[in-house]
């Protein structure tokens, strides 16, 4: 009767271990590394030094824990590439084939944790070199400008094979950015200047491991320096004129440029114009600012000359032609202006302050023919000019009026011993070789003539013939000179 509670126990002990085991197992479940408040992430090995084409296995730990959730980079590049070496998914790195030109970080950051991540330092060392085989480049440093060209040398010993690769950041014949090398190690420089320094290296065919490196520095070469000169630098011109301006460009193959007058592209009215050529036409009127015509490089806005112009108002003068005449009453005489300093030459004629004259002192016409009056008057007769284009420019004469004076010349001549001649013609001319103008209205049978129509001043010149009954006449005498007061 006591069997049954034996075979009771047993069964409560199994279900107390079944139960408290699957306690245990729920309580490890709801355990988390990231619900760690302040969890830490570490790379291990922190610092390492490899060879070209070494591996190297790195680890992460967070808190302690190895962790493979976590995304692997080398110099935040993922994965890494060739150039600073490669990085699998599970920190499995390589080293590239060339030593890169800066520091090698190999970092790793969680990927359910947001900014918390850990690095480890590479140095990459060239391997020893076997067989003693090296390598020595020339020039092992250089500054270029963008496009130029160097050249470079390699100097392999310990082999009988002196052949090189030539490679530039890594990269055989280089790159457009960073610039290429021939097989021959002629480097050209890219056309703009990278952000950072340029290794060129020789690698040796015989010995991969066998290499040499030289810097190459790019810059941008400064612009050239674009200058402007101005000729003349100065002038000095009347309103009105011109001058012709002439610029110098030099630093640029473009020498075209801009002119402009105090400013103002081409100028205007007031300050004067100026053509593409260079030619300044000044204004009418003197302005009231100073006056500077500048040329500008169309290559370089900045590079300029100006030169000072100074205008002034032109001095007008009048001159008068004859003068101080002296005239008989009622005789006229053409007077002649002639104005300078101005574009107007047009004048005003005045007879003593009078314009056009009096007939008491002579009248004058708008051409400048004056005619004396009849008697001469008690007043001084003067005769001016005036500019209409400067009123206060004048130029005047005085004119002698006199009463003409009544003259004659007597002229007498030897009679002809021909008994057949009826008489004789006289002649006059104002030349000694003639014409001549008979000026007796009938056979004059005597040898004596009185000539009064002769004017004061002239010169005359007289003659005669012999005429028989017929009107037949002989040649002209001998000619006689008669010269009039």
């Amino acid at each position: 009767m006591k069997t049954p509670p034996r075979t009771f126990l047993p069964i409560l002990v199994l279900c107390f271990t079944i139960c408290a085991t699957m306690a245990f197992a729920r309580s490890e479940a709801s355990i988390s590394p990231y619900e760690e408040l302040s969890p830490s992430l570490q790379v291990s090995p922190g610092e390492v030094t490899l060879q070209v084409g070494q591996s190297q296995k790195f680890t992460a730990t967070m808190s302690g824990k190895r962790t493979t959730a976590v995304v692997w980079s080398v110099n935040n590049v993922t994965g890494g590439n060739s150039t600073v070496g490669t990085i699998s998914r599970y920190g499995n790195y390589r080293a590239p084939q060339v030593v890169p030109s800066g520091s090698v970080v190999v970092s790793c950051h969680l990927t359910k944790v947001v900014g918390l991540s850990a690095s480890a330092q590479v140095k990459v060392v060239p391997p020893p070199s076997p067989s003693g085989v090296s390598l020595t480049i020339s020039p092992t440093s250089t500054s270029l400008e963008v496009g130029q060209t160097q050249q470079f040398s390699a100097t392999v010993t310990g082999t009988t094979n002196n052949s090189v690769t030539w490679l530039v950041n890594g990269a055989a014949g280089g790159s457009l950015t960073a610039g290429v090398i021939s097989s021959t190690g002629l480097y050209t420089a890219p056309a703009a200047a990278p952000a950072g320094p340029v290794t060129v290296t020789a690698q040796s065919l015989a010995q991969s491991s066998a290499t040499a490196t030289a810097t190459v520095t790019i810059i941008t070469p400064a612009p050239p320096s674009v200058s402007v000169s101005l000729s003349p630098s100065s002038t000095s011109l009347q309103v009105g004129q011109s001058q012709q301006f002439v610029a110098t460009v030099t630093g640029t193959g473009n020498t075209s440029v801009s002119w402009s007058v105090n400013g103002v592209s081409g100028g205007n009215t007031t300050v004067g114009t100026i053509s593409p050529s260079g030619l300044y036409s000044a204004p009418a009127a003197v302005p009231s600012v100073a006056l500077t015509v500048t040329a500008q490089s169309l290559a370089q806005s900045t590079a300029k000359a100006t030169a000072i112009v100074t205008l002034t108002t032109p001095t007008v003068s009048v001159s008068l032609s004859p003068t101080n005449p002296s005239l008989q009453v009622g005789q006229s005489l053409q007077f002649s202006a002639k104005v300078t300093g101005a574009s107007n030459s047009g004048v005003n004629w005045l007879v003593s302050n009078t314009v056009g004259g009096t007939p008491a002192l002579g009248t004058i016409s708008a051409t400048g023919l004056y005619t004396a009056p009849a008697a001469v008057p008690n007043a001084a007769v003067i005769v001016t000019a005036q500019s209409t284009a400067s009123p206060s420019s004048v130029a005047s004469t005085s004119v002698s009026l006199t009463t003409p004076v009544a003259h004659h010349v007597d002229l007498s001549w030897t009679a002809s011993a021909s008994s057949s001649i009826a008489g004789y013609n006289l002649y006059r001319g104002t030349q000694a070789s003639g014409p001549f103008t008979k000026i007796n209205s009938a056979l004059d049978t005597a040898t004596v003539y009185t000539d009064s129509t002769v004017v004061s001043g002239q010169t005359y010149y007289y003659t005669t013939t012999a005429a028989d009954s017929s009107g037949s006449e002989s040649p002209y005498s001998n000619v006689a000179q008669a010269v009039i007061p």
